[in-house]
Order: structure tokens, then C-alpha cells, then sequence
């Protein structure tokens, strides 16, 4: 589960790489284009980084563990994923157009870098479903989602 939690810490600082990228042309569509590709880059730097992190992480050692907060952090893995398979899906809608947009070199090449983008989106979202699972599985085990029940007042 370590590794699991490494790669959604790894998906979500690639995010950072969106930043790198300046759009070719002016609009939102090159915008969320250069910001897919940037956080392609991005997880491509961070993911293989974060998962020798969590190798290292998670072997054993003294002492107690310490856990993530898997709820939290799949949950957000989650939103971000669903908002990068949208934004890919429209962005290879826009790119699939004729005539090809203005700024647009080569439009098969962009439109393999937004599906590249929302294959990771799909990932994302698999991942933030895994921590859910594990977080709604170790929390009933140990009796911290279970309802409590009260003693009638009769």
C-alpha cells in the first residue's frame, strides 16, 4: 500500500510540471493544452522519483509506522484525475476539428499527448479509488466507521 500511496504523491506533484509549458497560441485551448503536456512531464519526472521514495519507505524498519491519510489523499487524487480526463477528452475534441487550429504544429503528435493525458487522468482516478478502498476497509477493521449504539433511556 506504500508504493500505491508513493505513486498517487508521485501523480499529483507531477502536476507541478504544468507550469513549465507556455501555450503557442492565445485562447483556452492552447492553454489546456500546454498545461496537459507540462503535467505529463511533470508525472513522468515525478512518479519514477516517488516510487525509489516509497521502495525506500516502506521497507521494514523499528518502531511504528506512519500513515497517509488515505481518504483525503485519494479523494483528491480522484477529483484531480476526473478534471484531467475532461479537460483531455476536450482537448482532443479540439483538436480533432478541420481545418487544424491556428498554433497547432502537429495536430496527430498534440492529440497522442492529450490522450497520453487522459490515460494518466484514468490512472489517477484508479489509484485514488484503490487508497478509498483501503482507507474504508483498515478503518472498519479497526472499528472507526462502525456506528455506535446507544443505550435506550427507558
Amino acid at each position: 500500500m506504500t508504493l500505491i500511496r508513493a505513486v498517487a504523491i508521485g501523480l499529483l506533484a507531477g502536476g507541478a510540471g504544468a507550469l513549465i509549458f507556455d501555450p503557442r497560441g492565445e485562447g483556452l485551448d492552447h492553454l489546456r493544452l500546454a498545461l496537459l503536456t507540462g503535467l505529463l512531464v511533470g508525472q513522468l519526472l515525478t512518479v519514477p522519483v516517488s516510487l525509489v521514495g516509497g521502495s525506500v519507505w516502506a521497507r521494514p524498519r523499528k518502531g511504528g509506522s506512519t500513515r497517509l491519510y488515505d481518504f483525503s489523499l485519494g479523494f483528491l487524487l480522484m477529483v484531480l484525475g476526473v478534471l484531467v480526463v475532461t479537460q483531455s477528452q476536450a482537448a482532443v475534441t479540439w483538436l480533432s476539428t478541420e481545418p487544424t487550429p491556428g498554433g497547432v504544429g502537429d495536430p496527430d503528435g498534440e492529440i497522442s499527448i492529450a490522450g497520453l493525458a487522459g490515460l494518466s487522468g484514468y490512472l489517477m482516478v484508479l489509484v485514488g479509488l484503490a487508497l478509498l478502498a483501503n482507507a474504508v476497509w483498515t478503518s472498519t477493521r479497526a472499528g472507526g466507521l462502525r456506528p455506535t449504539v446507544e443505550a435506550s433511556q427507558d
